[in-house]
């Protein structure tokens, strides 16, 4: 059996997101006789949990409860697999948990799909799930991934950007710049918040000023784009890697608003359900040549940004030329997109498949690598005086 740690939760302001969208992903994974959950929580406090308490997802109703009920945890590196022990040890008690054998990273947004803890878990020496730390954190971070795209001849929906901090010494000039370069409607983003948090429209400038007002408090980096007149949504997920990947029917978010907000994506009558249960178009109501524009752009971008896992990538229709435009990357997307892959006929457990052979083969492609020196140049050299 391969124990497959599940990793959610987080510091990110979607949190609660990833909650909802590991336990979707945990009980498919514990239907496949191949592996052993082990659900590894990361608290808002930045705290790691685990234990069977974690399984159920009434439970997150109380998270205080949840942490009182689960074990307190560290990770370490092992011979061959990572390794949990308690947190803290105590003096003469075996502190072993378990070991995790390859890591699935499922927490949106900050601390999970920026890079970070993909860095960790290069340290621990495992095969994971999903990008690597460049491709994670470029894809998370709006700005960089647009100006790699842009770059890279990639159409993407036109934008500005600046720091927060320069806002607060140049408000004035940036307003200008920005109706100059875009002019209204605008849509204000901050640079590495996914969930549409902090994501606001603007039809004039005091609108504009308090989109950008509301977008500070999430962000150190703001991004403010043209927004498309009479724009439309579409959205298609990719599966794999580099060497091998696979692209999921279009789909047409509906919403009653400019924009897909916070409680359209999570919240529907009090139940929250995740991704999943958000309304759409499914497959999207485009003609062939624009679902085989919006393919080939999607599977350039994949690849150009080195992605893994799955991802859901968001297009803009602009109405005035008909062209589209990528909005932005979803490299832990809302319920893993599962409902995309299901209307393509690919079931949830086989997408959960495809990810994590993904994740073996890019950990084989590194471990074919030459990553160190085997010659020891200090066991030659004088070393006196180094030390002064």
């Amino acid at each position: 059996m391969i124990n497959i740690g599940v990793f959610f939760g987080g510091t990110s302001v979607e949190h609660e997101v990833s909650i909802i969208t590991a336990q979707q992903a945990i009980a498919q994974l514990m239907n496949m006789s191949d592996y052993t959950v082990v659900p590894i929580y990361i608290s808002k406090q930045n705290r790691w949990y685990t234990g069977d308490y974690l399984l159920e997802v009434e439970h997150y109703k109380d998270l205080d409860k949840v942490i009182k009920n689960a074990q307190e945890v560290q990770m370490v590196k092992g011979e061959r697999s990572a390794v949990l022990i308690k947190h803290p040890i105590q003096r003469f008690k075996d502190a072993f948990v378990t070991t995790v054998d390859i890591g699935f990273p499922i927490i949106h947004g900050t601390g999970g799909e920026d890079g970070t803890l993909q860095g960790f878990l290069e340290h621990m020496d495992i095969p994971y799930v999903g990008c690597n730390v460049l491709a994670a954190s470029l894809t998370m971070d709006k700005i960089a991934s647009k100006l790699f795209l842009k770059s890279s001849g990639i159409r993407v929906v036109e934008g500005e950007w600046f720091y927060t901090h320069h806002w607060l010494s140049y408000k004035d000039a940036i307003i200008e710049d920005l109706e100059k370069k875009l002019g209204y409607p605008m849509i204000v983003k901050p640079s590495d918040i996914g969930s549409s948090v902090g994501v606001t429209p603007a039809k004039n400038r005091a609108e504009l000023l308090d989109a950008i007002e509301l977008a500070r408090n999430f962000t150190s980096r703001m991004l403010v784009e043209k927004m498309l007149v009479g724009m439309r949504e579409i959205n298609i997920s990719v599966v794999g890697d580099s060497e091998k990947l696979e692209l999921s029917v279009c789909e047409e978010p509906i919403s009653a608003s400019d924009f897909l907000t916070y409680e359209e994506k999570y919240v529907n009558s009090g139940q929250t359900k995740g991704m999943s249960a958000s309304k759409r178009q499914i497959p999207a109501n485009i003609t062939k040549d624009m679902r085989d524009e919006i393919e080939r752009m999607a599977a350039e971008a994949f690849i150009a940004l080195d992605c893994a896992g799955v991802t859901r990538i968001d297009f803009m229709i602009d109405k005035v030329t008909g062209l589209p435009h990528i909005n932005e990357f979803n490299t832990i997307p809302g319920s893993l997109s599962f409902y995309l892959w299901e209307a393509t006929g690919k079931p949830f457990s086989k997408m959960l498949e495809d990810m994590i052979d993904a994740a073996h083969r890019t950990y084989r492609r590194k471990k074919s690598l030459n990553r160190s020196n085997t010659i020891n140049i200090l066991s030659t050299a004088d070393l006196k005086g180094i030390k002064k």
